[in-house]
């Protein structure tokens, strides 16, 4: 008897892993190209088939979920097995997760109709008008930060088309985005891109998109990702699923 429970305990640590692995989710938000749901309502886009190939070298099975990102950001903090996909690099976050691998990253501006004469050449300037973001994001906590209040100059919301839509209709003055996607979200949003303009750069922002995890993943995994993912970057892969989508390698990588 002793030896059949040696063998199911055997049997049991090996196929421990792969069970755990299997109940691995990767949370996006709705961000063409990077990720977003398709047509045929699976999750899409550049990360998505990078974090794909990853989990393939690492023999490891995970499952993708697009959500908003204030919905997203929760899961990834209360459940043991979530990861992000593209979750930006803070140093208020630096704690709180596990940081597997650089992802991409985001460029910000303040952003607004051309016809718009507004122009702060500071971000305190721009307390002078109404500036948008959206709820829950990092943008949001950095002007709050920066002193921006919704009670006087702030408009969260809850998704980029709403964003978009307050702009065009001038209830806002400015938008804090990343521009890598500002030509696709306003395309989808219905709306001519080649009526906005950059206004001001916002070098102190930061910049690093990660593929991060719950403290609570097990460490064997995140190392199995992390190296994974070192593996895809230094084997020309992921440069190749970037270029397919059309989108620059970030500064680090090059």
């Amino acid at each position: 008897m002793s030896k059949v429970l040696r063998c199911f305990s055997f049997i049991a640590l090996f196929l421990s892993p792969l069970l755990y692995a299997q109940a691995l989710t990767f949370y996006a938000e709705d961000l063409p190209p990077y990720h977003f749901k398709n047509a045929q309502g699976n999750a899409s886009g550049a990360l998505v088939e990078i974090t794909k190939a990853a989990l393939k070298h690492a023999d490891l099975k995970g499952e993708f979920s697009i959500l908003p990102m204030a919905r997203a950001y929760k899961e990834l903090q209360e459940k043991p097995d979530a990861l992000m996909l593209s979750l930006l690099r803070t140093a208020e976050r630096e704690a709180h997760f596990t940081w597997i691998s650089q992802s991409y990253f985001a460029d910000a501006y303040l952003v607004s109709l051309a016809s718009n004469p507004v122009n702060p050449e500071t971000l305190s300037a721009a307390q002078s008008f109404r500036v948008s973001t959206i709820r829950g994001y990092s943008s949001a906590r950095f002007l709050q930060q920066a002193g921006f209040s919704e009670d006087d100059n702030l408009v969260l919301v809850g998704h980029y088309k709403q964003l978009w839509q307050l702009l065009y209709k001038q209830r806002i003055d400015l938008v804090l985005t990343n521009t890598l996607t500002l030509q696709n979200e306003i395309i989808r949003s219905g709306l001519d891109p080649a009526l906005i303009e950059k206004k001001l750069h916002l070098t102190d922002f930061p910049s690093q998109l990660w593929l991060c995890a719950s403290k609570q993943l097990k460490p064997e995994i995140a190392e199995k990702l992390s190296a994974a993912m070192a593996y895809i970057k230094a084997s020309g892969v992921y440069e190749q699923i970037l270029t397919r989508w059309q989108l620059p390698l970030p500064q680090s990588d090059k």
